[in-house]
């Protein structure tokens, strides 16, 4: 193996636990009149996401910042809350969402290891740019490799474009290039369809992502469940 294509959220940071827990801070600021109950709520239904804003964002049909937008209003909707006061919502998730990064403690292994043996690294999320740079920042690991997220090229995984130009920064040819992530839609059957060998990672000690797709059975040689990233440190070494 020569190449590896690393998902940020919730492979590498644990996205799901900063998201959920900045956006009840969020929430509390913009309804500090209501219940921990409801500023608990408006998290879990936008961090759930039950309209589709985040996947249709990485499609290309609306900017980031107007698709946290409708994901605030969706819960605030579903909750029957007026629809007020997104940006004091955002400007609190903002500064929460930084401050509650958290690397895996499997993530620096894998890729030190990587770098000793010459294996290229690059980063590929449906995130926006801003934010990745700030969960990469917190965590440090700014300039461990290129980065190639929705903004890049106006869409996301599982577009084979995606992976195709992040080979194309790193330089490594397709049969010896894997993909690590965690969500079967994007990461798993975008990989497949841009023709790469793929590593489903399921960390069967933390809460299931959004739309992961852990339970479906997947019948392909090319894929390879790990429950860790440790999983894949023989990989870089044989």
């Amino acid at each position: 193996m020569r190449g590896l294509l690393l998902d940020i959220d919730d492979t590498l940071v644990d996205t799901q636990a900063a998201m959920r827990s900045s956006c009840a801070r969020g929430a509390a600021t913009a309804w500090p009149g209501e219940p921990a109950e409801v500023h608990e709520a408006i998290s879990a239904i936008f961090y759930d996401d039950p309209g589709d804003f985040f996947d249709r964002y990485t499609r290309g049909e609306f900017p980031f910042a107007e698709m946290r937008a409708a994901r605030y209003h969706e819960a605030c909707r579903r909750l029957g809350l007026s629809l007020q006061g997104f940006e004091t919502f955002e400007s609190t998730y903002r500064v929460a969402f930084a401050g509650s990064q958290e690397l895996f403690d499997d993530a620096l292994e894998l890729l030190d290891t990587a770098a000793r043996a010459g294996v290229r690294i690059a980063f590929v999320t449906n995130s926006g740019a801003e934010q990745t740079e700030v969960k990469l920042d917190a965590v440090g690991l700014r300039g461990r490799g290129p980065v190639v997220t929705t903004d890049t090229l106006g869409v996301g995984k599982p577009d084979p474009a995606v992976f195709t130009r992040a080979m194309e920064l790193i330089g490594t040819p397709r049969a010896e290039t894997i993909i690590v992530g965690d969500t079967l839609p994007t990461d798993v059957q975008g990989g497949l369809a841009a023709g790469m060998r793929v590593a489903w990672l399921q960390r069967v000690d933390k809460p299931e992502p959004r739309n992961a797709g852990w339970a479906i059975e997947v019948d392909d040689p090319r894929v390879r469940i790990v429950t860790t990233l440790t999983d894949l440190l023989p990989l870089l070494t044989s």
